[in-house]
């Protein structure tokens, strides 16, 4: 469904379950940048009345994602600590070779974001079995998100293709996937949503 070239191993979801604050904290971040993700690109296309609803409305949800993310920190008795760096993220925009050019970066905004979110639903299928013997509500939780995130994740990717055509953004996609299986391969360690 998600056409990843890479799964996460079991042992990532082990590494989260020693550290579940670190990674909620970060979870809650990453909810919060996808929602500026989606209202950042509706500047590239201001005068397309359906591409600016659903980017809202994208955006939104995102942020009530945040919301949901910290009332589950909250509920645990943890804090919303300091946000880290998402080495994932950084690495992943040097894919792309840097340009001027504002419809080329509009087009790589869209495969990325698209990109993560897939990658969050991959993470959050490999955790919600390691969760569930322990925290069946947050396993069920995260259930719930898996739906809204690989939504997100076609709704990015079939606006790049409505913007960049179909056959060319075929081509760069397929090339960045293998590019981030290789990335995601040299990560794992830590209990980052992308670590």
């Amino acid at each position: 469904m998600l056409g990843l070239k890479s799964e996460t191993p079991v042992k990532w979801a082990e590494i989260v379950m020693q550290d579940l604050n670190t990674f909620l904290t970060d979870h809650a971040y990453n909810e919060m940048k996808a929602a500026q993700s989606a209202m950042a690109v509706i500047n590239h296309q201001p005068d397309d009345t359906e591409f600016v609803n659903t980017m809202s409305a994208l955006a939104i949800e995102e942020m009530q994602h945040f919301e949901m993310v910290y009332r589950w920190i909250q509920k645990m008795q943890l804090q919303l600590g300091q946000e880290s760096q998402n080495a994932y993220a950084m690495q992943l925009r040097k894919f792309f070779p840097k340009t001027k050019d504002r419809q080329e970066k509009f087009l790589q905004k869209l495969m990325l974001s698209s990109l993560m979110e897939a990658r969050s639903c991959e993470r959050f299928d490999t955790l919600i079995p390691v969760l569930e013997p322990q925290y069946p509500e947050l396993a069920r939780f995260y259930k719930d998100l898996f739906v809204s995130e690989a939504r997100h994740y076609r709704v990015f990717l079939d606006y790049a293709r409505k913007f960049g055509g179909k056959e060319r953004i075929d081509q760069i996609w397929d090339k960045l996937l293998t590019y981030e299986a290789e990335l995601i391969n040299s990560l794992g360690q830590k209990p980052l949503v992308h670590g």
